[in-house]
């Protein structure tokens, strides 16, 4: 007995088993292509994400370089306000002085109008006396003829 195959006939679990295996690396083509696909898009996302962290990086030290000036000049200014106290005693001292000097230049000048006026008065009366002793001799002399 033997058995005779018949070449035309095809077995349905082989079909099934081939196109199973074929199914198989097309999903695993499929799947490949769509992990790469996504990986691209993952490191193009890195490349702008890390992009954005170098302008923002970049951005935060320019802020912080005019933060950091400002706050030295607020420093310096605040320096200036610790001296304050002293300024102002010795700017008050100086306006006492030149007070005394001013009440004294004053002074002065008052005593200096005082002895004109004195002076004046002295010479006014002189110049009432010799007008009056003027008169006396005027009246005393006799008109002269015309």
């Amino acid at each position: 007995m033997t058995f005779e195959v018949d070449t035309r006939t095809i077995n349905i679990n082989t079909v099934v088993s081939v196109a199973g295996f074929l199914a198989t690396f097309v999903f695993i083509g499929i799947a490949w292509g769509a992990s790469q696909a996504a990986l691209s898009d993952l490191e193009e996302w890195r490349i702008q994400h890390e992009g954005v962290h170098r302008d923002l990086q970049a951005s935060v030290r320019s802020h912080d370089a005019v933060v950091d000036s400002q706050i030295s000049t607020l420093r310096s200014n605040l320096a200036k306000l610790d001296q304050i106290e002293y300024r102002i005693t010795a700017n008050e001292k100086g306006i006492e002085a030149l007070d005394t000097r001013i009440g004294r230049i004053t002074e002065s000048y008052s005593n200096q109008f005082s002895d004109f006026r004195n002076q004046l008065s002295s010479i006014s009366t002189q110049i009432a006396l010799t007008n009056q002793t003027l008169q006396r001799i005027e009246a005393a002399t006799p008109a002269a003829p015309r």
